[in-house]
């Protein structure tokens, strides 16, 4: 694996919930501070493979919407996540080599991946303003139900990749997490059990590119005068 490949680098924006208490599957009511890091491996002009660590803050309530206002539902959450994802570019991002050759590049990319999340929701379920029987026996259900807060993740999305300098990248992307439980925000039988839930990260990602490593020598003269003692 060649050391120039490799970059580190530290990722800033936000965090949404897209969970059963925000309507859109696509926007969140809420967006919250999104921090991390990452490590990429460029494997060639079109492909990188990159490990990140990311943290954000997932909340939602029933009160943005006047038909679900009644209800009263809210909740919060952090959230952690670990995910290796596969980035492909759709114009080459040519590798910089030697650095009078460097030429500054883009490319859009896509990118997919798998990885897990750890949240710790706290759900409020107690102050409906008008109580219908079947949001409070779902209600109940959900107290009383015992989830894990550990939960796989299909990350996904898009982005633009910017390289000024040889031993610089620029990102700005946007990615969605597909998970397969109900039970992100804590809320599942009392909103809509038929869903699972989901949540965004989007930002800009600023990445450095360890130098290329100098094998060095010794120039030695292959020549030797030899004396006679």
């Amino acid at each position: 694996m060649s050391q120039e490949r490799i970059e580190f680098g530290g990722f800033v924006g936000g965090s949404g919930y897209l969970g059963d208490l925000n309507k859109s599957d696509w926007f969140s009511k809420e967006p919250k501070v999104g921090l991390g890091g990452l490590v990429r491996y460029n494997a060639s002009d079109f492909l990188a493979v990159r490990a990140s660590l990311l943290f954000g803050y997932l909340s939602g309530r029933d009160s943005h919407y006047e038909d679900r206002a009644f209800r009263n539902f809210s909740t919060q959450s952090p959230v952690s996540e670990i995910t290796v994802q596969t980035e492909l570019h759709i114009l080459p991002l040519v590798q910089p080599r030697l650095p009078r050759f460097f030429q500054s590049t883009f490319s859009p990319f896509l990118f997919v991946g798998i990885g897990g999340a750890y949240t710790r929701p706290a759900p409020d379920l107690e102050n409906m303003i008008v109580s219908k029987p079947e949001f409070v026996i779902g209600a109940e259900i959900d107290q009383n139900t015992a989830y894990s807060p550990y939960h796989l993740v299909i990350p996904f999305g898009m982005g633009v990749k910017y390289r000024p300098h040889i031993q610089w990248t620029l990102t700005l992307e946007a990615g969605f997490r597909l998970t397969f439980s109900d039970y992100l925000d804590g809320i599942s039988h009392a909103a809509n059990p038929e869903k699972t839930d989901r949540y965004q990260f989007w930002g800009l990602t600023v990445a450095y590119r360890l130098p290329k490593r100098v094998v060095g020598f010794r120039n030695r003269n292959p020549l030797r005068c030899t004396t006679n003692p």
